[in-house]
């Protein structure tokens, strides 16, 4: 899950949904939820509205990387996920801050 400092929002990148009213909601749902608030002319949307516009900005900024891994590392990275039942990108996710925050460490001696 990805959350900024200026973010009321939690986004689940891998499910690309937002949390909002104490519920995970994707895109279509969000959306669904403003069109039923305001034909009911139930115009508080603001929170609802931005829910979207801060998923949409999120999953626009995400960068894509691709790893080759070879079938033993692959299948330990896969039964990890399992078993954090977290999804695979989750996990990468993780290690790399994980490493990247080792690195920063190092560096500070």
């Amino acid at each position: 899950m990805a959350q900024t400092e200026k973010s009321k929002f939690e986004v689940d990148l891998d499910n690309e949904r937002v949390f909002v009213d104490n519920r995970w909601l994707d895109r279509g749902e969000l959306a669904k939820m403003l069109t039923e608030r305001l034909a009911s002319m139930d115009y508080n949307v603001g929170k609802l509205s931005s829910a979207i516009e801060f998923l949409d900005a999120t999953l626009k900024s995400l960068e894509s990387f691709s790893v080759r891994l070879t079938p033993d590392v692959a299948a330990q990275l896969r039964d990890n996920a399992t078993r954090s039942n977290l999804p695979v990108g989750a996990v990468i996710r993780e290690a790399v801050i994980s490493y990247l925050v080792g690195a920063a460490l190092s560096k500070l001696g």
